[in-house]
């Protein structure tokens, strides 16, 4: 075997090497890093990014479907918990581990609420009425 065959054969094994070594360290630096549950601020952050969102996106002009903006920003919110925070949030000083769906329903929720003070006139008055029904029969739910 010549030192060109060698040559041939010893590139692609040093680069794959050298990317293996890479990887494992790309690895390590990843499986150090602790995802904290989301606390206040974390929640109030991607609250109010989901409320601008959904103001910026439904004002006239704009004029995308409400019910669909609003699902989009409840997902994003609630993905963000799961991806970034590992589905686990602060509340009440206290580590919890949330349920997705729910936690997309309780931000469409808030998101309404939110909107309906800052850009009412976005929110289309079935959305408002639906929102109604639903915070009484939670407040049922919760016995308040």
């Amino acid at each position: 075997m010549g030192f060109k065959n060698f040559k041939i054969f010893a590139i692609p094994l040093i680069f794959s090497s050298l990317l293996l070594d890479i990887n494992n360290e790309f690895k390590n630096i990843y499986a150090n890093v602790k995802n904290s549950p989301a606390n206040k601020n974390d929640l109030d952050l991607y609250h109010g990014m989901g409320v601008s969102f959904l103001c910026n996106a439904t004002r006239k002009g704009f004029d995308l479907d409400f019910p669909k903006t609003l699902n989009v920003a409840s997902a994003t919110f609630a993905s963000v918990i799961e991806q970034k925070h590992r589905g686990k949030i602060i509340e009440k000083k206290k580590e919890q581990t949330v349920n997705i769906k729910q936690l997309q329903f309780i931000a469409s929720l808030q998101l309404i609420e939110s909107a309906l003070k800052v850009c009412p006139d976005n929110v289309p008055e079935k959305v408002e009425k639906q929102f109604k029904i639903e915070t009484e029969r939670l407040k049922k739910l919760r016995g308040l």
